[in-house]
Order: structure tokens, then sequence, then C-alpha cells
């Protein structure tokens, strides 16, 4: 009775499409590798992002001694412009991460949804 069963359902969904069930199912494993493959490729950018907010940092500290180089008379107000920028590149690394990250947790809790 049971090959007669899937006959019919084979039948049937080929007469009138996938049932409700079936589609679904295919949304959802679509939606899975959708997701799946978003948080691979972002987990990837993660590494590099991570690593722009150290340069930025090392740049910082580097900023702050002027680069070893003597601060002029003349070059007071390049020396506090130097430091600004560097403070600014290293919040716009710091921000770029977090916003990065929050990303990643999102799709990370819709994929939890998904499963």
């Amino acid at each position: 009775m049971s090959k007669t069963t899937n006959f019919l359902k084979l039948a049937i969904a080929l007469i009138v499409g996938d049932d409700a069930e079936a589609k679904s199912l295919k949304i959802q494993a679509k939606a899975n590798a959708a997701i799946t493959a978003q948080i691979a490729v972002r987990q990837a950018q993660t590494l590099d992002l991570k690593e722009n907010l150290e340069i930025a940092k090392e740049n910082a500290e580097k900023a702050l001694a002027n680069n070893g180089n003597l601060i002029s008379a003349e070059g007071k107000d390049l020396y506090i412009s130097g430091l600004f920028n560097a403070r600014d590149a290293v919040k716009r690394a710091e921000e770029a991460l977090e916003k990065h990250l929050a990303v990643i947790s999102f799709l990370e809790s819709q994929l939890a949804l998904v499963n």
C-alpha cells in the first residue's frame, strides 16, 4: 500500500505541483544555504576588519610619538591634526568591526530560526 501512496503523491505533485510541505522544505534548504554562505563570507571578512583596527591603533601610537620625529614650532598644528586623524581612524575601524559583527550576529539568529 505504501508504494501506491508514494506513487499517488508523486503523480499529484506532478499534476498540481509541489504541495505546501515540499515547497516549505525547499525554501528552508535554500534559506539555510544562503544564510550559512553569508555567515562564512562575513567571518572571513572579520579577519580583515580586525587587522584594519590593529593597524589604525598602531598608527595612532606612531602619531602620538610623531613617528619618531621632532616636533618643530611650525609643525605643532600638523602634529595635533595627525593625532585627531589617527583617533578618527581608530573610531571608524572600531565602528566598522562592530557593525560587521552585528550583521553576523543577526544572520546567526536568522539561521537559528530557519533550522
